[in-house]
């Protein structure tokens, strides 16, 4: 694989290991333990319906990271090309989509019986957690990795 050339070329490779490493593998980490912990809390419709949107939202996490790891990134670290612009419109897109899980899981939260809310302070700490790591995880790509790539994008975007 041909690697991009220029002055950014080996900071883009490092920032894109960083957000597999730090990121990517974190979530993979930290989301089936999450997921246990919202399937112990005490049974109730609300919390399966938690359990349940979680494992969703792990699903839709990981294809989209699986689409970065093999297709966005290997592009970043080759120096881009005009493909490059609608793979990132795609990734912002599904960011935004994650933004609406988020709510979601805030939502179903809220809504847990007080003998499910009493017991969930592990789950809380994780789905914190989680929901910064995940929110610096697309700070990082948004506001450092895709404007590498500006000259590949359309000027109204």
């Amino acid at each position: 694989m041909t690697r991009a050339s220029g002055p950014d070329a080996d900071d883009t490779v490092a920032l894109v290991a960083h957000v597999v490493e730090h990121f990517h593998e974190g979530h993979r980490r930290d989301l089936p333990a999450l997921g246990a912990l919202a399937r112990a809390l005490p049974p109730s419709p609300a919390t399966a319906a938690l359990a349940d949107h979680l494992d969703a939202f792990a699903q839709a996490l990981e294809a989209h990271m699986f689409k970065e790891e093999m297709r966005l990134f290997p592009m970043m670290e080759q120096g881009g090309n005009t493909l490059i612009a609608q793979l990132i419109d795609d990734m912002a897109r599904e960011h935004r989509q994650h933004d609406a899980e988020v709510d979601e899981l805030h939502t179903l939260r809220a809504a847990l019986p007080p003998e499910a809310a009493a017991a969930a302070a592990a789950f809380d700490a994780g789905l914190e957690c989680l929901l910064d790591d995940l929110a610096a995880h697309v700070r990082t790509e948004e506001d450092r990795l895709f404007p590498r790539f500006q000259r590949h994008l359309p000027p109204n975007r």
